[in-house]
């Protein structure tokens, strides 16, 4: 039986104090070229499970944890947390028009829409 929670993907470039980690599983480790221009060379991954009732207090959590110009996301099978420098929103995956502010609030941590407007809902597509 699948357990109830979230799966998501933490980008340990993106946290301020990398012991957050600690706090969540970690199912899988891989390690992704980063984009062009970017600061890191390479992106070290991890695709996380967490419990439905933790998400938001570990959302909380990780928004303090984080460094602008990055996001980490969790899914289950109806919703999407996306988690930036000092804020999270919680969404409905399937809905984009529900995204509006979750992206325009992405661009003032300098996470543009390129970004935002196609984060990875489908689990199978997390890592």
């Amino acid at each position: 039986m699948e357990r109830e929670g979230f799966l998501g993907v933490i980008i340990l470039e993106s946290l301020a104090d990398p012991t957050i980690i600690n706090e969540v599983e970690v199912i899988k480790e891989s390690d992704i070229k980063a984009p062009p221009d970017d600061p890191y060379p390479i992106w070290r991954r991890r695709l996380v499970f967490i419990e439905t009732d933790k998400i938001q207090q570990y959302a909380s959590k990780l928004a303090s944890s984080m460094k602008e110009d990055f996001y980490n996301h969790f899914v289950n099978d109806e919703k999407l947390v996306v988690v930036f420098k000092g804020r999270y929103f919680i969404l409905d995956k399937y809905d984009k028009s529900s995204w509006n502010e979750m992206i325009s609030y992405g661009e003032t941590v300098r996470v543009g829409q390129k970004w935002t407007t196609s984060i990875p809902v489908e689990k199978e597509k997390l890592l």
